[in-house]
């Protein structure tokens, strides 16, 4: 029962707080909604799970997240520059966006690498210890 209030929770704290903080947690209960079939099979939940999380981490943490712009006053060149969490310095997109579209794309990218990657790991590691063979015992 803990288990779908917490996932619950996560999804009404993501609504409530959907325009600052909150779309993080809403994409995490919503994958633990999506993955509560499972809840009980170690072997299917976790790596699906963390590489979820894994991914919804990378995504924030490479995706254009504050902007800044600079113009002159005799009618030069504006510029603006955009920042993810981790320092990368994103140019502003020709059709007048904040951040380009090749930053996104980009995120999106690292983050899906960054999933697939922690589900191999995981998926790794809980196999080796349900293969492991148990200690012979002396006596």
């Amino acid at each position: 029962m803990g288990y779908w209030i917490t996932s619950l929770a996560l999804i009404a704290f993501g609504l409530v707080t959907g325009m600052s903080i909150g779309l993080p947690f809403f994409l995490i209960g919503a994958a633990m909604v999506a993955l509560g079939r499972f809840r009980r099979h170690a072997l299917v939940l976790w790596p699906l799970f963390l590489g979820f999380v894994a991914s919804v981490i990378a995504y924030f943490a490479i995706t254009p997240f504050s902007c800044s712009g600079s113009s002159s006053t005799s009618g030069g060149l504006t510029t603006t520059t955009c920042t993810s969490l981790v320092g990368i310095s994103w140019p502003a997109a020709s059709n007048g966006l904040a951040a380009s579209p090749t930053a996104f794309y980009l995120s999106i990218l690292v983050a899906a690498i960054v999933g697939v990657a922690t589900v191999a790991l995981v998926l790794g590691r809980l196999w080796l210890d349900r293969n492991r063979k148990p200690a012979r015992q002396t006596g």
